[in-house]
């Protein structure tokens, strides 16, 4: 296994119903990063998608990063100079591009496979006479190539001897469905937030209105966590100040417009009333660690995201260690999101005490005796 196909599909059935290309491609980069996140979906591997020219002229691939994706080139896609051009601008940028159902290299494809780093031959249409050479010819020019629409044993026999680099197929695997709760942003704070990113507001403004949009936040450390290359080293993300840092305000854009695209009804609104929650805890969360540590700024940036990440697992239907994994977060909020440990575990408790959820226990270190129990008051 090196890769998986991201397919667009618009039910529980394994078949789409497609009227707008771009629309589809742009709800899969949704869900596969916002809503399911990229390790869940692509395990480590890498991901292809189809892609309209539309959507390969915008900039919506920006999102991505390139490294870790390869960008499918639809036979409906008319092969002219401005596509090419756009497409080796985006293997520049680090994306690699396939061109999609080759059947037989045309004067058209072969001017175009300067662009490309793949070619995806569609197997049942190769005839044996001359696929070998289609093979030969297309790894003389350098291409990767893919016999795709591979049904048994002997199309990927064939398809192995005459040379193909990658084999994908229902030989293989039929597409699997991934299903997962989609929560949207409030779209008024949406476009509130698009307004401030159009007029190039300062980061303290924009951080504020992120400071009441919970599910936003999730899906930009997701966002932070999409990069070509995983990379070790990277510092966890701490505060709405770091996250802000990590992606930057042009992918923040491209991201907002993206959901607002996506949209499905833009008359609705969601008020969910775990996420007021999640917020009025991440601010009680910041006032408590004020009040404790007055000088330390940053240790109240930390307790804010996360009181507006401890209810985010029950929105998205996961168990919070599975959650919070996701996540590039630091040990400390993980720590606290997953056991109520450290500092921060001790706010969440609080907090949630204050709520009315449990009881608090609190520690006595410097002695070692036994565990202080405060009720929480009901009602």
């Amino acid at each position: 296994m090196v890769a998986y196909e991201l397919l667009f599909r618009n039910g529980h059935r394994p078949v789409a119903e497609v009227d707008d290309g771009f629309a589809c491609t742009a709800h899969v980069v949704e869900r596969a990063v916002g809503a399911l996140g990229l390790g869940n979906v692509l395990a480590g591997l890498d991901g292809y998608l189809n892609c309209t020219a539309d959507f390969l002229h915008s900039g919506t691939p920006q999102i991505l990063t390139g490294g870790r994706f390869v960008l499918e080139v639809l036979e409906s896609c008319e092969l002219d100079s401005a596509l090419k051009k756009r497409c080796n601008a985006l293997r520049a940028a680090g994306f690699r591009v396939a061109l999609d159902d080759v059947a037989t290299l045309t004067p058209e494809i072969n001017a175009f496979l300067p662009a490309v780093d793949i070619v995806k031959l569609e197997w049942p249409a190769i005839d044996a006479s001359t696929g070998p050479a289609i093979v030969r010819e297309l790894k003389r020019a350098g291409k990767a190539v893919v016999a795709e629409k591979v049904d048994d044993r002997e199309q990927w026999q064939n398809a192995i001897d005459w040379g193909c680099d990658m084999v994908q197929g229902f030989y293989f695997s039929r597409p699997q469905i991934m299903e997962t709760r989609r929560p949207v942003p409030d779209l008024g704070q949406l476009m509130d937030l698009l307004d401030l990113l159009i007029d190039d507001a300062c980061d303290h403004r924009i951080i504020r209105a992120l400071s009441g949009m919970p599910i936003l936040v999730a899906q930009l450390l997701r966002l932070a966590n999409c990069s070509g290359n995983a990379n070790p080293k990277q510092t966890a993300i701490a505060s709405l100040h770091h996250a802000l840092a990590a992606i930057g305000t042009t992918r923040l854009f491209q991201w907002c417009s993206l959901l607002l695209y996506n949209h499905s009804d833009p008359e609705t609104v969601c008020r969910d009333p775990l996420i007021a929650l999640a917020t009025q805890r991440a601010s009680l969360m910041l006032r408590l660690a004020m009040f404790g540590h007055p000088q330390e700024t940053a240790f109240a940036q930390t307790a804010y995201l996360t009181g507006m990440l401890s209810l985010l697992h029950v929105i998205y239907g996961r168990e919070q260690e599975e959650f919070a994994d996701e996540l590039p977060i630091g040990a400390a909020i993980k720590a606290a999101l997953t056991g109520r440990r450290g500092a921060l575990g001790e706010l969440l408790s609080a907090a949630e005490v204050f709520e009315g959820r449990q009881p608090l226990v609190m520690e006595t270190p410097q002695h070692g005796g036994p565990a202080q129990v405060l009720s929480a008051r009901e009602g």
